[in-house]
């Protein structure tokens, strides 16, 4: 039965029970990895016309860095690099007409803008004033804290504090993201602690936004859902606000050492609250990468970018885990180890795909063969904005929802044949601490421990 316009609807048998937030919830893991998918018959485009409608993709006269986003009335928000080669945010028309700069003058870099959807306010990730600090503002690494700035630039505030020079480990705040009535905000927060100290732990956290005339601030601030040791990355919430969209790294009791699959999070509606959320497993146990996710603005479908396309070194690490039982009694001080790893592999690219949420579907919708990051939808529900990879070019995916797909294959986008070179800014590791030096030290030895067990497995 076809769900009202923003109702999110969940495939049968992957809705576990609510479990408290103090206790890891029970997953099931019954879903199983779709066949081709035929083309829709009409029936089906009408009850779901996103999965069926024809994908374009063309590729941006203007290009942004790695996360840009629209703002309700339909404009850009980018970060890109200033006179001095600092990342800062800025606003303009999606082809770069009427730009304005939100944060230049202003310690950075800054990175991954939010527009609230329902005042005027952006929200950032920076690494203002940090002094341990790598990979990227808001995008995971550390010492990234959030603000909040006008449209025109003005009362820029901060919402978060972490320490600025710890004694013994590191901290950071990512992948934030607005409840669509504004008053929300979810995000993934880490704290890298040493293995003597229990080692790194990951939570996702929700507060409330309030803006009440005076200063901007987060209020309420609680940790929610899984508590159990693996890593997390929140993504966008539903059309209705009944919850967010979340990847999880290392679910090996279900799904094996490091593989990474996307849940939904409900904490309202049916039950659910945010002491007492609902937690459903939505891909289906593919050893590839799956990650960045949104609804589609009816709520029927998530679209997400997925490496399931094309054999990587990531794949191939957890298809061996996943055959030889493989686990490890630190994965959380690893993960982002693991991560930069699975980047420097030139074989990992990322395809976006729509998943039907009542039949668990699978369209495939770009054929950009690289890295595809954030993208998110703009007001009119209808495109997509992301950048490539590192490739300084950022594309427009459309659904035209007065046509339909012939075939469920999607519209190749096209990508030159010579990719101009990049003008992102890369920031170098500053002031690591031991909670963090430890991880690649512990994956080399995971990684040298899970070749010799294929080797005897192999051998014997």
């Amino acid at each position: 039965m076809a769900a009202a316009a923003g109702a999110i609807v969940l495939a049968a048998g992957c809705s576990p029970s609510a479990k408290p937030a103090a206790a890891p919830p029970t997953i099931s893991a019954a879903a199983t990895r779709p066949a081709a998918v035929p083309a829709p018959a009409a029936a089906d485009r009408s009850a779901n016309p996103y999965f069926a409608a024809n994908f374009s993709v063309r590729t941006n006269p203007v290009a942004y860095g790695q996360d840009p986003t629209w703002t309700p009335d339909g404009r850009v928000l980018s970060n890109d690099p200033d006179a001095n080669q600092v990342a800062q945010i800025y606003l303009q028309d999606l082809g770069g007409q009427h730009r304005s700069c939100l944060t230049c003058g202003k310690e950075g870099p800054n990175a991954f803008p939010q527009a609230n959807p329902k005042r005027d306010w952006v929200l950032y990730g920076s690494w203002r004033g940090q002094k341990t600090t790598i990979g990227s503002p808001a995008l995971g690494g550390t010492g990234t804290n959030f603000y909040v700035v006008r449209r025109d630039g003005s009362h820029d505030t901060a919402l978060t504090q972490i320490a600025q020079s710890p004694a013994d480990h590191a901290e950071d705040n990512y992948h934030p993201y607005w409840s669509p009535d504004g008053r929300q905000l979810v995000w993934t927060h880490e704290n890298f602690l040493p293995l003597a100290q229990g080692g790194t732990k990951w939570e996702i956290r929700i507060a409330d936004f309030l803006d009440d005339g005076g200063t901007p601030r987060l209020v309420n601030v609680r940790a929610v859902g899984p508590t159990d040791a693996a890593g997390y990355e929140t993504q966008a919430w539903s059309p209705d606000g009944s919850g967010f969209l979340f990847t999880r790294f290392g679910d090996r009791a279900h799904f094996g050492f490091m593989n990474a699959e996307l849940y939904f999070m409900r904490i309202r509606g049916e039950g659910a609250s945010v002491e007492h959320p609902v937690i459903s497993h939505l891909t289906d146990g593919s050893p590839a990468w799956d990650e960045q996710a949104v609804f589609t603005p009816d709520g029927r479908n998530v679209i997400w970018m997925s490496s399931r396309y094309q054999p990587s070194w990531s794949q191939s690490v957890v298809s061996a885990a996943q055959w030889l039982g493989f686990d490890t009694a630190h994965d959380p001080s690893i993960f982002g180890a693991y991560f930069f790893r699975l980047l420097a592999d030139p074989q990992f690219t990322t395809e976006l795909s729509i998943l039907d949420l009542r039949t668990h579907a699978i369209r495939r919708l770009t054929y950009d063969h690289t890295a595809i990051p954030e993208f998110q939808f703009d007001p009119s529900g209808t495109r997509l904005l992301w950048s490539v990879g590192n490739a300084n070019l950022t594309r427009v995916g459309t659904f035209d929802l007065g046509t339909t797909a012939g075939t469920v294959t999607g519209s190749p986008g096209t990508l030159p044949a010579t990719l101009p070179p990049s003008r992102r800014t890369k920031a170098a590791p500053r002031g690591l601490t031991p909670g963090v030096l430890e991880g690649p030290a512990l994956l080399a030895a995971d990684m040298k421990r899970l070749e010799q067990l294929i080797a005897t497995r192999i051998t014997s």
